[in-house]
Parts: C-alpha cells; structure tokens; sequence
C-alpha cells in the first residue's frame, strides 16, 4: 500500500493533496469552523466544478459549544460548486478523501486548530483500492445520517444566533430563572428542527430504524437485541433518547425507541431480511455457518 506520513504542522501538506482536487471531495469531521472552511476553500482553485460531500456532527451540543458552526457550513455552499452534508451522532472519524486517488486518515478535525494548531498525526494514502474502500464506508455513514439541506442549515444558524444571545444573558446572571427557561427553550427548538429534518422526505423512522439494523448486522455479523441496541444508540442518539418512554394506559413500559427497534427488526423477519436462531440476529444474506 503507497502511504505517507503527515506530521505537525501539516498545513502546506494538506494543502498540496486538497489543491489537487478535480471533482470531488469527501470529509468526515465532527468539528468544522470558519477558519478550517477558509483554509479548504482557499486551496482549491476550480471550486465551482467540485463537489463537497461532508459527514460532521450537527448535535445542538456541538452547536452550543461552537466547535461545529452553522455558519462554517453555509459558507461551504457558498464557496463549492454542490455540497451535500450529513449529521452523524458521535461521530469522531476525521478523514478526507480526495477523488478516487487520495485519502488522509488523521486526528486533524477541519477547524483552524486542526489545520494549523494543534499537534495532529495523519497518514496520506494512494492506493486506489484502499481509497475506494475508504469512499465506500464513509458513503455509509453519510446514509446513516441526518441529512442538512441548505434551508435547514439557514434556519439551523439563526437559531444558534439566538441561543448564542440568550446564553450570554444566563452567564451574566445565572440566578434569572426566566432567563434559564428561554435557554431551555432555544435548545428545544434547535433540537426539534434538527428531528424534524430526520424524516423530511417521507423517510419514517421505522425506515431509519430498519435501515440501521442491517448495516450493523452487516458490519458486526450476529448480535443479541441488547447488543444490537448498543450499536443503534450510538450512531443514532438523537432519536434513541431513553428519557422518553412508551406509555400504555398510563403505565412505563420500556424506553420508545427500543420499541421501535423491535417493531423494525419484526418488519425485516417478516420480510425474510434478517432471522433469530439462539436469540442471535442474523442476515438472511449471510445465513449461520
């Protein structure tokens, strides 16, 4: 495999593999800001004709500590010719893959620190198989995700704008319980635009579900329901809140969402997609040996 190391700082190094792009970049960064989009935008000449596939983690977490900037992103769709971006909960993988000839796998988030700062590792791949397996994962993980169009991006960002007023109100006089409340409320508005845009389309959450299960199955092989579960919440915590519960005449019986689970996985048995041998689930495709 041809492979290179890239050792801090590796800004000019950087630079010299992204300015090579021709039709397309693919990112996984859990942190974007202004200065990481400047430096990428800024090394790219033909910027019109290239695509921008980026997988980041648009939580409102994230939003609120301002290591992943609404801002940063419409300006991506500014700068680019087409830009398609994808939230993926927990996301941490930092990898940019440049066409189908380039991939750099490192800690280098596209931030400012990251790009310029901070003491990053990286390693620059050119193997055309290993870039296309590469190409071919990260092309799971944006499917995984909360798809952002632009207008969701818009509304995402003055949001933010007025989350980001109010905060500095609560900081300045912490004892305002009005002030607390519209946090809380922002928040809950931020996160509902964020839910919302999860089943715009027509894609249920019953679809997202089913959708997760498979490639968990695919890429674990078979697991027990609460092992399953583990690897759902994970990639989706957004829509696997466990302080929300199914009530069935006025009694708890069981965190909604693992309802929701069971009720895709009996989908996909029906379907003769997935089966249950010794309380394994397993893929149809890929029967027990």
């Amino acid at each position: 495999m041809q492979c290179k190391l890239l050792l801090s700082p590796w800004k000019n190094e950087f630079i010299d593999v992204i300015s090579k792009t021709r039709r397309e970049l693919v990112i996984s960064s859990p942190f974007v800001n202004a200065g990481g989009v400047g430096i990428l935008a800024g090394s790219i000449a033909a910027k019109s004709s290239v695509k921008v596939t980026l997988i980041t983690n648009l939580s409102v977490q994230n939003i609120l500590n301002e290591v992943t900037v609404p801002s940063a992103l419409l300006e991506l769709h500014r700068q680019f010719g087409h830009v398609e971006v994808s939230s993926v909960g927990r996301l941490h993988a930092k990898v940019y893959l440049r066409d189908d000839d380039a991939a750099i796998i490192t800690s280098a988030n596209l931030t400012s620190g990251g790009l310029l700062n901070n003491f990053e590792y990286g390693v620059l791949i050119n193997e055309k198989g290993v870039v296309s397996a590469i190409k071919d994962d990260m092309s799971k993980y944006f499917s995984l995700g909360n798809v952002c169009d632009r207008d969701l991006l818009e509304k995402v960002e003055n949001s933010a704008k007025e989350l980001a007023k109010t905060r500095r109100k609560v900081n300045a006089a912490v004892t305002a319980p009005e002030l607390t409340r519209l946090l809380r409320k922002g928040t809950d508005k931020l996160d509902v635009q964020l839910l919302e845009n999860r089943v715009k389309g027509g894609k249920t959450i019953h679809a997202i579900f089913c959708d997760t299960i498979l490639y968990v199955l695919e890429r674990e092989g078979p697991l027990d329901t609460k092992t399953l579960e583990f690897f759902i919440q994970s990639i989706l915590p957004d829509i696997c809140n466990d302080s929300i519960y199914r009530v069935i005449h006025g009694e708890n019986v069981g965190r909604k969402w693992k309802h929701q689970v069971r009720s895709s996985q009996s989908t996909l048995k029906d379907k003769g997609i997935i089966y249950l041998k010794n309380r394994k689930w397993y893929l149809a495709s890929r029967p027990d040996a």
